[in-house]
């Protein structure tokens, strides 16, 4: 019987997490009519599709057991120290300059993070933590309070324009969403993500590249984040170092909501897409009704306390 519940029990849980969705989308029609539009539900799908891109980084690397703080000021860095490439006047290969440099010295973010977790055994709140304050640090000292703006049209597409009537932004959680979900369910790396955040020392002896998973894993995530500040940048159409303050804490409660496990080693892309969906709904429906913004912010950190606490019971359940 424990074989059978095993196997459903994931399913169980996306079909709950579904549920859920479901309650919050016809509870927002009921009590805000203007919710149901076309234009807002194109704004809402819209807001998802960053939430999402940013969640499916932080979530790699929490089916390792880490996580990932650096992304917002790796978005804010990377805009910083390119964004004069995307400013009008500039010619195309400018921009696709600035945007190679964005995702180069997003790697390098992931690498130092990957460093700092492998080679100084540094615990990942930590390492990731302090590699944030050290890149945000950086973002405000190259600027001295410059802003960027003012983008070429050619720019401004990426996270403003719309392709066969669907806006960019969307287009591109989707591809990058699908390549995610492949990697992980169909590729070597993918068996290697869940072996290690399942158990790492088991892994290790049974010839999985620990060390290589998690360092790439960190890679990822930088590289995922500097896509979601690519396209971020350019529909703000602005750089600053302020940028990306509470996208951490975005990203690891849309995750967490997905499912999936702060213990590493549980959880599926398409939870991830739930999660950001819940918590896009919720942020928008508050703000349809009224509510204070500051209500906003703080029912994120909610959240992730209240996942937390189902998932130490989950794991007490299974154990």
């Amino acid at each position: 019987m424990k074989k059978y519940w095993g196997l459903l029990k994931p399913r169980l849980d996306t079909l709950s997490r579904l549920t859920a969705l479901a309650i919050i989308f016809l509870s927002l029609v009921i009590v805000s009519p203007s919710f149901a539009s076309a234009a807002n539900i194109i704004n809402v799908l819209r807001i998802t599709s960053l939430t999402l891109m940013m969640a499916i980084g932080v979530a790699l690397c929490m089916l390792v057991g880490g996580i990932d703080l650096s992304i917002g000021a790796t978005i804010a860095l990377t805009s910083i120290l390119f964004g004069k490439f995307f400013q009008v006047g500039q010619s195309t290969a400018s921009m696709i300059m600035g945007i190679t440099g964005m995702l180069a010295v997003s790697i390098l973010i992931g690498l130092v993070n990957g460093f700092c977790i492998v080679f100084l055994h540094l615990p990942p709140f930590l390492a990731t933590f302090g590699v944030q304050q050290i890149v945000r640090g950086l973002a405000y000292l190259l600027t001295s309070g410059l802003v960027y703006s003012n983008f070429t049209e050619d720019f401004r597409f990426i996270g403003g324009g719309q392709l066969f009537g669907i806006p960019m932004p969307i287009i591109i959680a989707v591809i990058l969403l699908l390549i995610i979900s492949f990697t992980l369910n169909k590729t070597t790396f993918g068996y290697r993500v869940y072996a290690v955040g399942s158990n790492r020392e088991s892994a290790r002896y049974s010839g999985i590249p620990v060390n290589k998973t998690l360092i790439t894993t960190y890679v990822l995530s930088s590289l995922i984040a500097g896509i979601a500040g690519i396209v971020y940048t350019s529909r703000l159409n602005a750089a600053e170092p302020t940028i990306g303050a509470e996208f951490a804490q975005t990203a690891i409660a849309a995750a967490a909501i997905g499912g999936i496990s702060f213990r590493g080693g549980n959880g599926n892309v398409l939870g991830v897409v739930i999660g950001a969906l819940i918590l896009t709904l919720v942020s928008n429906g508050m703000t349809l009704l009224g509510v204070d913004s500051n209500w906003q912010v703080g029912i994120s950190g909610v959240v992730i306390i209240l996942s937390v606490l189902v998932d130490r019971n989950a794991s007490v359940r299974k154990t």
